[in-house]
C-alpha cells in the first residue's frame, strides 16, 4: 500500500427543470459550502440556466463519498419539499 495522498475532484450537473428551483436550492445549500463539517472536502455551487453545478474537491475518497452523499441528499430533500409545496409530483 502506498502512502500517497489521493486528491479527488468531481463536478455534478443536475438539471432541475426550472431556473427558479435552481435559485431556491442554491440559496438553501450555498451556506453549507462555507460551513462544511469537515475540512477534508471543499464544495462550490453555480447555476447555469435550469442546471445546478456542484464541484467537490476532497483529499481522499472517503471524504469525497461523504460530501457527495450529503449534498445529493440535501438537494433531493430541497427539490422534494419544493415539489410538495407546489403540489407537483416528483
Amino acid at each position: 500500500m502506498s502512502n500517497e495522498i489521493v486528491k479527488c475532484l468531481t463536478t455534478i450537473e443536475l438539471d432541475l427543470g426550472s431556473e427558479d428551483i435552481v435559485r431556491i436550492v442554491y440559496a438553501a445549500l450555498e451556506p453549507e459550502s462555507h460551513t462544511a463539517p469537515s475540512e477534508r472536502a471543499v464544495t462550490s455551487f453555480s447555476q447555469r440556466g435550469s442546471t445546478l453545478v456542484i464541484t467537490i474537491e476532497a483529499g481522499d475518497l472517503t471524504a469525497m463519498r461523504a460530501a457527495t452523499n450529503s449534498f445529493l441528499s440535501w438537494i433531493s430533500a430541497c427539490v422534494n419539499t419544493i415539489n410538495m409545496i407546489l403540489g407537483q409530483n416528483p
